[in-house]
């Protein structure tokens, strides 16, 4: 059996995001998403035109490995430097509204749950959707590595 822990997590998210798109019971960006940084360190805001549905399903990966998690401890996952000058760097924590925003979607899509004063675990849909996901990956990985394989 396949699961997240055996293809690239590159890879794993790329396709997940694609599905993530596809589906419709994720709700679509907010309108800000188009003009927002991800986080106070960033000078800039992505220019990936999908980088809302790459976020969502990082995230969703993060629950799956990390949870039960909140979204504190996502924040630091996203966290980076600010470069402040000539000043020592500072660590930033990543944006709150967006993976809030990213974590009541998937919640109302049904991958994750809250379980009280503990954070954000994996439920089983969401858990098969990642598993089947990563299984398309790992099949697609032996077929791109096949004339490896023979040796």
């Amino acid at each position: 059996m396949v699961n997240v822990y055996d293809v690239p997590p590159g890879k794993l998210v790329e396709r997940a995001a694609i599905r993530l798109k596809e589906m419709e019971e994720v709700s679509p960006p907010p309108e800000w998403a188009k003009f927002v940084k991800t986080a106070v360190h960033k000078e800039k805001a992505p220019t990936n035109r999908d980088w809302w549905y790459y976020r969502m399903a990082s995230v969703l990966r993060k629950v799956y490995i990390h949870g039960p998690i909140g979204v504190a401890r996502l924040r630091a996952e996203y966290s980076g430097k600010k470069d402040r000058g000539s000043k020592p760097y500072h660590a930033r924590a990543g944006g709150g509204a967006i993976i809030r925003r990213i974590v009541q979607d998937l919640e109302k899509a049904g991958f994750i749950k809250t379980i009280e004063r503990r954070g954000r675990v994996i439920t089983p849909k969401g858990q098969k959707f990642l598993d089947n996901t990563a299984y398309e990956v790992y099949k697609e990985l032996v077929e791109e590595n096949k004339e490896l394989l023979k040796y």
